[in-house]
């Protein structure tokens, strides 16, 4: 009898410390699940786990738009806005229009806007306010607000949130009138199941992170889809041990060990949009299929704890810049003529890999060729990346304020750098 008790008490032990740890586990993955409250046009209130369209879920997840303005022309000199005009001719004629990362458009006086993208992870955001035709007014965790338009399909998307109240809403874009984002409360439910989480094998080696699967899938109630020789699979993600590229598609194995061949759908052949892998700490890399090979699930690790308050990205970006002459100059810059917080993305390739890089995450660029940079990160690794104009001779420059942005800017063109070192 005795035996008895003390087995049922170790037992109900055992099942505390269980529950207790589950709770734990929840309350850590819950802290990345973008969160707040939605108004509509009617003055409606929905608060509860967001999801923008059906993809951004996590407060590291992009938001990108188009800035419809460049501010920062009103500080180059004729002389400079005509030479970057001349060269983005010269591009144009080079590209056949591959407008790589910023829009060709001219104003009335026959001048290039250099109007470019804008892309920020969730967790940097305060609010959203909808306007009318396409426009949205970003205020950022500092105050700022930004004036953008269009660009993506994260202007206009059909928005989810789940009101623990209510249940599943889907609201239409138009329908909308803010979007307030809040820290994720603890130990609360995914919706969605959990962020998808594990390794991608490439040619070029491996990467570990939070996964998107054809750039869309990366909670574990998302679904592949797939043909095979007894019809069509939907498989929940959470089911999915890992995935193989295959001759014509790929081959799928589940928790339980089984195995499927599957084809005949973009999210298992060559049309797959890529797999991005979220690094914490780095950035994002979003790979080709033609360089891709496996992912492998497992599960996210305990620590480090994200959570909407460990975003800082609002900060202005700061740096000093030495140029080919053996000039420098320090103070808050604007790079490429458009990015001023550490918030703003830093976008270049490596082979068949793209990366997306916040600037905070940044420590230094050293232009190597007019192709091409090599770029130093705070954790102490070194990528060269080539291909887009962030990190090749296409750059429009770098405005330095030594004395703040209510003084003049020194302006730099790109070939003049010989090194950008963030503070």
């Amino acid at each position: 009898m005795k035996t008895k008790l003390l087995l049922i008490t170790v037992t109900a032990f055992i099942n505390a410390y269980l529950l207790n740890e589950i709770e734990i586990a929840t309350s850590i993955s819950s802290d990345l699940l973008i969160y707040g409250t939605v108004t509509t046009e009617d003055d409606e209130s929905y608060t509860g786990q967001i999801r923008w369209g059906k993809e951004e879920a996590l407060w590291f997840d992009y938001f990108n738009s188009s800035k419809p303005e460049n501010e920062f022309l009103d500080y180059l000199s004729e002389d400079e806005i005509a030479s970057l005009n001349d060269e983005d001719y010269s591009i144009i004629e080079r590209t056949l229009f591959n407008t790589k990362k910023y829009s060709y458009s001219w104003n009335s006086n026959g001048d290039k806007n250099h109007i470019h993208s804008f892309a920020c992870q969730f967790g940097d955001i305060k609010r959203i306010d909808v306007n009318p035709r396409e426009k949205v007014t970003v205020t950022l965790k500092n105050g700022e607000e930004l004036y953008l338009k269009g660009g993506s399909n994260d202007i206009g998307a059909k928005v989810q949130i789940h009101d623990e109240g209510i249940g599943m809403i889907k609201l239409d874009w138009g329908n909308i009138r803010h979007v307030e984002f809040k820290k994720t409360p603890s130990q609360m439910e995914s919706a969605f199941g959990a962020p998808l989480y594990g390794k991608v094998i490439t040619e070029q080696g491996t990467f570990d992170g939070y996964l998107q699967w054809d750039h869309d899938e990366r909670m574990a109630k998302d679904e592949l889809n797939g043909k095979y020789e007894d019809g069509e699979l939907d498989i929940e993600f959470g089911n999915i041990k890992s995935i193989k590229k295959s001759w014509r598609g790929s081959e799928v194995t589940l928790q339980s060990g089984r195995k499927f061949e599957l084809r005949g759908s973009n999210d298992v052949d060559d049309e797959n949009r890529g797999i991005i892998v979220n690094m914490p700490g780095v950035g994002r890399v979003d790979i080709d299929w033609d360089e891709f090979e496996e992912i492998i699930f497992t599960e996210a690790p305990a620590i480090p704890i994200i959570s909407y308050t460990d975003f800082h990205g609002e900060r202005e970006l700061r740096a000093s810049v030495k140029t080919e002459d053996g000039t420098s100059y320090s103070g808050h810059i604007v790079f490429d003529l458009d990015e001023s917080y550490q918030l703003e993305i830093l976008n270049g390739m490596d082979k068949d890999i793209e990366y997306f890089i916040p600037f905070s995450n940044v420590k230094s660029i050293t232009p190597k060729s007019k192709r091409g940079s090599s770029v130093s990160l705070r954790n102490g690794s070194e990528i060269y990346l080539d291909d887009k104009v962030d990190v090749e001779n296409d750059n429009d420059g770098i405005l330095v304020f030594e004395n703040g942005r209510d003084n003049d800017a020194v302006y730099i063109t790109w070939d003049e750098i010989e090194k950008i070192t963030f503070e």
